[in-house]
């Protein structure tokens, strides 16, 4: 399959909150409630349980889970502050740290002895290590702390808050991903039952989706909040869209000013041919585009195995005769004596009537029926299928005939 759009490129678009909201929210339980600012930087609650997720990027090769790395010790520093001033609950909360970096991380060994340890005993034993290691085993500062975390440390190993830290250390998980969050994101999506052919689509669109509900709760300071049940029905209705029983949906995008612009400086012979017959510039602005959407589509659409090739010459077949049959119109319209008006009488006959033809049976976006129109109208160059102005063959062999 050709990636005329480069998916990672987009994702950057978007924080690596919002990427992971996402990743959270394909879940079998409707019930959870994924959070964003909330109660850490993403947050999941389900089954009475909250999971704190500390999410942490690293585009170089400290790892943020090193025995001395200081956002490790801030961070549990922080889930400490969480519990004391009852924002998170000791014995209802998971607290996880989410590495997503651009190398391959390993966690320290004081960040393994934590990650491992399951009951409080194997925790009091991790803590205890962790503590002697940095701080010394006669509960004293060791002189060559960093000013960077030396605070975090103190509060930390103070045995004041000897419990608190034992239950975080008890419940730590770790997640890394190393080089490849992207990749484990699509597939996490591909997972649900969707159509394949607009896996990209799909995939774009709901993080599209979840950046809009984040940013529209968000702008006013407040904690955004999106139920995986919400989540899913949006998925739900956005695949009605897709359905291949009924539509082919568009997997283009509408083309820049600045792409359509080159379109039209080439001025291939469908814009030679609106020129004939005298359209305004806005007219073949918007032709250029739904050639150059066209063009894609029957591309993505054939190489996706979405519609096979010989509908393609189905469709240009039923084209052919909605013009022959147009052109059958013309000396029926009072008023239209000229040649260009005629040729402006059939074109737009011909841009109306062709939403009413199908390829495979199948509805069509709307810009894909005059697309392909112009399409016939381009080619071959020295006398296309079709045209407009009734001696278009002439005064186009003419404009060539100039051209030399």
């Amino acid at each position: 399959m050709s990636e005329k759009t480069h998916v990672p490129d987009k994702l950057q678009g978007y924080t690596l909150q919002v990427r992971h909201m996402l990743y959270e929210l394909i879940s079998l339980d409707l019930e959870r409630i994924v959070s964003v600012e909330a109660f850490e930087d993403v947050g999941i609650e389900e089954n009475d349980y909250i999971i704190a997720e500390q999410l942490k990027s690293s585009l170089s090769n400290n790892s943020p889970i090193s025995d001395r790395s200081v956002v490790f010790w801030k961070t549990i520093y922080n889930w400490c502050k969480y519990i004391e001033c009852g924002a998170l609950l000791i014995n209802k909360t998971i607290f996880k740290f989410v590495v997503v970096a651009n190398h391959n991380v390993t966690p320290g060994a004081i960040a393994m002895s934590f990650k491992d340890a399951a009951t409080v005993e194997e925790a009091d034993m991790a803590l205890t290590k962790a503590r002697d290691k940095l701080w010394g085993k006669e509960l004293e500062k060791k002189k060559d702390i960093p000013n960077t975390y030396e605070e975090y440390l103190e509060y930390i190993f103070d045995t004041k808050r000897k419990n608190i830290v034992i239950e975080i250390i008890k419940t730590m998980q770790f997640e890394v991903f190393s080089q490849n969050y992207d990749e484990e994101l699509r597939k996490k999506f591909s997972s649900q039952a969707i159509p394949l052919e607009y896996e990209k689509e799909l995939f774009l669109y709901m993080l599209g989706w979840v950046y809009d509900k984040v940013n529209d709760m968000t702008k006013d300071g407040r904690a955004a909040f999106i139920q995986c049940k919400d989540f899913r029905d949006a998925l739900l209705t956005q695949i009605r869209c897709y359905d291949l029983n009924t539509i082919l949906a568009a997997v283009s995008t509408q083309p820049s000013d600045m792409v359509t612009k080159m379109e039209m400086d080439k001025h291939d012979v469908y814009l030679k041919q609106l020129d004939l017959i005298e359209l305004e510039a806005e007219v073949k602005l918007r032709a250029a585009s739904d050639v150059l959407r066209t063009k894609t589509e029957k591309t993505e659409w054939a190489e996706r195995g979405i519609v096979a090739v010989k509908s393609f010459d189905n469709y240009e077949e039923s084209l052919k005769r909605l013009w022959n049959n147009g052109k059958a119109m013309l000396p029926f319209l009072v008023g239209i004596q000229d040649n260009v008006h005629k040729g402006q009488a059939l074109y737009t006959i011909c841009q109306r009537d062709v939403a009413s033809i199908k390829v495979q049976g199948k509805e069509i976006p709307e810009f894909f029926g005059p697309g392909f129109l112009n399409l016939l109208a381009n080619e071959p160059v020295s006398c296309p299928k079709i045209g407009w102005h009734p001696n278009y063959k002439k005064l186009l062999e003419k404009e060539g005939d100039k051209d030399e």
